[in-house]
């Protein structure tokens, strides 16, 4: 466990060489915890799978201000398996609700066959998705029946609000996939190594999915240490704003390690705002709303009249 007290006087060379916790530190917790599930298991005391997470609690002096957001880390390695099964939320060819969708699916299927794509198990267009899975028990399956979802980053925005609290419940938000690209396999197997967590509004601890039991050792150290460095820029606070660090197998499971500890107050640290992606692009069809105003003139009737400043009206 690492505890963290800072001087006021610091290099900025110190600044940037800094790591929040040491490898070692890490290592040693998640191989002491996977000794001690590996013999709870043999005894038959835990009701774990042979195979389960292990996420990081991270806890936070300041809670954000803001409807929270959504964020997303690459990690060296996916927790990904080859027999999870992936599905993939992909664009209409053609729009309507009296279009079929059969023709958009055959489509892409060809497209990931081409590109050499075998890590994806079935493609839903949109269309399908609104007409297929709109009901409360449809959603519910569909989430039941993936590991994990993909979603063309060009209609990105428009699966969230399908997908509904069953995928959010069960940490299977879709991750955006970047499909318009020179290679699709590779952006496929980027895609599936990120880790989706919630930065919240609600509390002042994060869980973020890291590794899987059955990864090594050095794997999920690796994970862990990669999650923590992007923490420092991607927290809003930064690492100054984190309490406690601690690696935890399923929710079922009382065991936890600390790895670290801030031994502060956190009364200097700014009370952080979180804008959520659905802000973000409200704040900027505003922005673009106000340019248009302001490029044109209208005469009293409404008729346009020549490109200027916004409120000039012409008799």
């Amino acid at each position: 466990m690492t505890e963290r007290k800072r001087g006021k006087k610091e290099s900025k060379e110190d600044a940037s060489d800094e790591v929040l916790v040491a490898r070692e530190t890490i290592l040693k917790a998640v191989e002491g915890m996977q000794k001690c599930l590996q013999e709870k298991q043999k005894s038959k005391k835990s009701m774990l799978d042979v195979d389960f997470k292990y996420s990081l609690q991270v806890g936070v002096f300041k809670i954000p201000k803001g409807d929270g957001k959504l964020s997303k880390v690459l990690l060296p390695h996916s927790l990904i398996n080859d027999t999870d099964e992936v599905c993939l939320f992909v664009k209409d060819l053609r729009r309507g609700t009296k279009i079929d969708y059969e023709p958009t699916k055959e489509h892409f299927e060809e497209v990931l066959r081409v590109a050499g794509v075998s890590r994806i198990n079935r493609v839903i267009p949109i269309n399908e998705l609104k007409k297929e899975y709109g009901p409360y028990e449809a959603k519910l399956k569909l989430a039941q029946s993936f590991d994990v979802f993909l979603a063309d980053s060009r209609i990105y925005n428009r699966v969230m609000p399908l997908v509904g609290k069953h995928f959010l419940k069960r940490k299977k938000l879709p991750i955006a996939l970047k499909m318009d690209c020179e290679d699709l396999e590779e952006s496929v197997a980027k895609a599936l190594r990120f880790t989706i967590y919630r930065q919240s509004n609600a509390g002042n601890v994060m869980s973020i999915d890291v590794g899987k039991h059955s990864m090594s050792k050095e794997a999920i150290t690796d994970n862990i240490v990669a999650l923590v460095e992007q923490l420092k820029t991607q927290l809003p606070g930064g690492w100054e704003n984190i309490k406690s660090i601690y690696v935890k197998p399923a929710k079922d499971e009382p065991l936890s390690i600390p790895l670290y500890l801030n031994a502060g107050t956190g009364v200097d640290v700014a009370v952080p705002e979180v804008i959520s992606q659905k802000e973000a692009v409200l704040a900027k069809k505003r922005k673009h709303l106000e340019d248009t105003l302001d490029a044109v003139s209208f005469t009293q009737d409404g008729k346009l009249t020549s490109v200027g400043k916004r409120a000039k009206v012409k008799a």
